[in-house]
């Protein structure tokens, strides 16, 4: 038998089942145990539960022990296939060792504009959009040569017209201070919203959801492999 920690572990029972959708009575049939132990369980009365108990609520939920116990906030079990997130090994390992926080994390990636962000900073890496800014740069460069060519023929515009330059010269600018710029302003934006939702959290999808969407994730990703081979065949 394992004494209940003081953190709030009802309360996260609560919310697993809710999660779910099901009464107390369905959980507890699939549990094995009766609604009124459930029941006490979660109104807090419980002051001891068997380590086979907390093994399979954990189990039924798929949740880690410790974060049915209140001891981690990270819900998927360490056993899960944690390659499909293709993470590399090292980035599993900071965040199983809990030093980083998962809760940031999980709001900066949930964020809408995070892929937004982790596309331009791909470009910024990869120089993609240097090309582009280059003919634009050509282009004001053609267009301060030909004020230069109306001032030999207007020399009494000379202080308008290289003020014309200048402006036309500050417009400059490179891929790579583009894209960081963008990568600036994004990352900026994304830590404003999430600031103002410090105070309320966004209710979490449940694990059953969790699994539903890798699942579908995975038919998906079939279906596209094998249009793309049945592609081949015909090719």
């Amino acid at each position: 038998m394992r004494a209940l920690p003081a953190d709030n572990i009802c309360q996260r029972i609560i919310d697993l089942r809710n999660g779910t959708g099901k009464s107390q009575k369905e959980v507890a049939d699939a549990l094995g145990i009766t609604a009124s132990v459930l029941s006490r369980l979660e109104r807090g009365e419980t002051k001891f539960i068997s380590h086979d108990l907390i093994i399979a609520l954990a189990e039924y939920y798929n949740v880690t022990t410790d974060y049915l116990l209140c001891v981690s906030d990270m819900r998927m079990r360490k056993n899960v296939e944690l390659e499909e997130l293709g993470l590399s090994n090292k980035a599993l390992v900071l965040l199983l060792q809990g030093r980083i926080d998962t809760k940031m994390l999980s709001q900066m990636i949930e964020h809408p504009y995070f892929p937004l962000l982790l596309d331009i900073a791909n470009a910024y890496f990869t120089d993609a959009h240097e090309a582009g800014f280059a003919s634009r740069n050509d282009i004001i460069d053609l267009g301060t040569a030909n004020i230069k060519d109306f001032i030999e023929t207007r020399p009494e515009l000379k202080i308008e017209g290289n003020h014309d330059i200048r402006k036309l010269n500050a417009e400059k600018i490179t891929g790579t201070d583009a894209d960081y710029e963008k990568i600036k302003s994004i990352f900026l934006s994304m830590l404003k919203d999430i600031k103002k939702k410090m105070d309320v959290p966004e209710k979490d999808i449940t694990s059953e959801e969790f699994k539903n969407q890798l699942d579908s994730m995975k038919k998906q990703a079939l279906t596209t492999k094998k249009k793309k081979q049945l592609l081949m065949k015909w090719i």
